[in-house]
């Protein structure tokens, strides 16, 4: 292909952006014209349609047992519960469309929407147990409030995650066991308040360090034993000031970490985290992962662009495409497609096998779909009629031509031609009820003045029976009764309880009762983690640049990677 580019105004926010010449080759690959919405803004609108963190009960519209959804009761959508929505009594066909070439597409797509039953949870229910508190999951057994997470065991209160086990309060955990309160780490054992760790035994409040044991309030190390904040100890003397320490005290717990804090910003941050076994990528806690640009927590993708969220390797060959893997490729402007899915684009939650589906939301396991929703185990449908493969190819081509010259044009005024992600106001999904305020925060008036839907209903409260301040101060003293109080979160003053595995993991790691809600811990390693955004900028050290999640107005010192090597490493 020749070498080109081309600058365009982005649909959406106005702003120039450039399509490069590898954008062009996929494009040419999949057949897609390219994208009118710049590459921030398309991963937005992405997001905007997938709630994995906040839950809600109310009744299946099938059975009427009371299930928790992703969806609140005052919502007007058809919800069944896992039971119900994953049963062979229903395929989605009896929802069946006829094509009217009078309207634009997209418009019969929304409609399809609105009359088919969602399923309550994201979850690939039929390989979970024992975990119908939790979202966004698969694989996995005995977890509780977890999300985003694959082949988990009894994991509590954590988020993307895969291979971890016996841990709690944990962000971006992968392939570790019995950790606690940290973000970013592989091949860990007993790590606790740690952030960007790996192939760590023993350690507490810790940055970046790697292959450490027996470690606390250090950073960039590698390979150190019985250190405390970087000083070197003998095996006596570390295990005589760790019990000094009292970790197993909320209040002392509390006040270390805070002077913990002060000491990770005055040592240097790389410009970016990510492993040493990549080759030739761009982004945010990318891992293992090679030729791939503009990535952000990926894991294992190869030939890929404008890819966030990918925590189940393989991927390959996948261009602005959001949430899980697990052998997909050739995914374009879609979210949570995964498990042996290919050519799939502009599409929403379809997985298992599915292959050349267009303008699909919550299909399972089908072959060359086209703008067919809650579908199950079908091929060659359009709105979810059947058709056959001569009738099904010969409609489609038709309806692609007509999308091009009766296009769909939103609220905003935005036109959605063949080729365009599905519009934001077909979120089922409030701005601030969905994934995307995790990563891209933006105030009710902002977020409308795009077109997104907001809430300002209040999540539910419950009656306090236990004030934060009454709690135990070590675990030791903590006895059964607490699994039946509700806890006043010192953080909101909103209720919050201790589960029976959560007191039992908490023993066995002989840590305190926390004294926030799981929601305040949630948004405490959120706002922590960088975001997938990069800014270009200057070394601290060699003034080289770089880009990175950094900002320029953040307070971390920035490192290039040679400054930064050549210094710890």
């Amino acid at each position: 292909m020749e070498n080109k580019s081309e600058n365009k105004v982005c649909q959406n926010c106005k702003k120039d952006f450039t399509i490069k010449s590898d954008d062009f080759n996929f494009y040419e690959k999949i057949k897609v014209p390219p994208p009118t919405w710049c590459p921030e803004c398309r991963m937005v609108r992405r997001f905007s349609f997938f709630n994995v963190w906040d839950l809600y009960w109310r009744n299946c519209d099938k059975c009427g047992e009371r299930t928790l959804s992703i969806y609140s009761p005052e919502q007007k959508v058809t919800v069944y519960c896992q039971l119900c929505w994953w049963s062979d009594s229903w395929d989605g066909t009896e929802y069946g469309m006829e094509y009217d070439p009078s309207r634009p597409f997209l418009e019969q797509v929304k409609e399809l929407m609105d009359k088919t039953p969602c399923f309550s949870l994201e979850s690939d229910y039929p390989t979970v147990k024992n975990s119908q508190y939790s979202n966004g999951i698969g694989w996995s057994k005995d977890c509780y409030l977890t999300f985003f997470a694959d082949y988990c065991d009894n994991v509590y209160y954590s988020s993307i995650l895969n291979g971890l086990k016996y841990s709690a309060d944990c962000l971006r955990g992968f392939n570790s066991e019995l950790c606690y309160g940290s973000t970013g780490f592989t091949k860990n054992y007993r790590t606790f308040f740690s952030n960007e760790c790996d192939n760590c035994v023993d350690v507490w409040f810790s940055r970046n360090c790697y292959g450490c044991t027996n470690c606390i309030g250090c950073v960039n190390l590698r390979e150190a034993t019985d250190c405390i904040f970087n000083i070197k100890y003998s095996k006596e003397e570390y295990i005589k000031k760790l019990k000094e320490l009292e970790f197993d005290s909320w209040k002392k717990l509390n006040s270390f970490e805070k002077q913990v804090y002060d000491f990770w910003l005055s040592k240097p941050y790389r410009e970016y985290n990510g492993h040493s076994l990549n080759f030739n990528v761009t982004g945010e806690h990318v891992y293992t992962s090679k030729n791939s640009k503009e990535c952000y927590i990926v894991n294992g993708v190869e030939d890929c662009k404008y890819t966030q969220l990918i925590s189940v390797p393989p991927v390959k060959d996948c261009w602005d495409y959001s949430s899980w893997g697990n052998n997909a490729s050739l995914i374009y402007e879609s979210l949570a497609i995964g498990e042996n899915s290919s050519s799939v684009c502009f599409s929403v939650h379809c997985w298992a096998d599915c292959f050349n589906l267009q303008y699909c939301r919550w299909n399972i396991t089908g072959k060359n779909n086209f703008g067919c929703v809650n579908l199950k185990r079908k091929n060659f449908c359009i709105l979810n009629k059947q058709y056959s493969e001569k009738e099904y190819f010969k409609l489609r081509k038709g309806i692609m031509e007509d999308m091009n010259k009766n296009p769909y044009i939103d609220s905003k005024r935005r036109i959605y031609k063949y080729g365009e992600f599905f519009p934001p106001e077909f979120s089922n999904f409030f701005y601030n009820k969905s994934g995307v305020m995790y990563f891209f925060p933006k105030a009710e008036e902002q977020a409308l003045a795009e077109g997104y839907n907001w809430s300002n209903k209040e999540d539910m409260v419950y009656n306090i029976t236990k004030p934060v301040d009454s709690l135990p101060d070590k675990i030791l003293d903590t006895n059964d009764d607490i699994l039946n109080e509700v806890i006043g979160c010192k953080n909101c003053s909103k209720g919050y309880k201790i589960v029976h595995g959560e007191l039992n993991l908490l023993r066995k790691m002989n840590l305190p009762i926390p004294h926030e809600c799981p929601k305040c811990r949630e948004n405490k390693r959120f706002d922590k983690m960088t975001k997938p955004k990069l800014y270009n900028r200057n070394c601290m050290k060699c003034k080289a640049n770089i880009y990175t999640p950094y900002a320029p107005d953040r307070s971390e010192i920035v490192y290039c990677v040679k400054c930064y090597q050549g210094e710890f490493l």
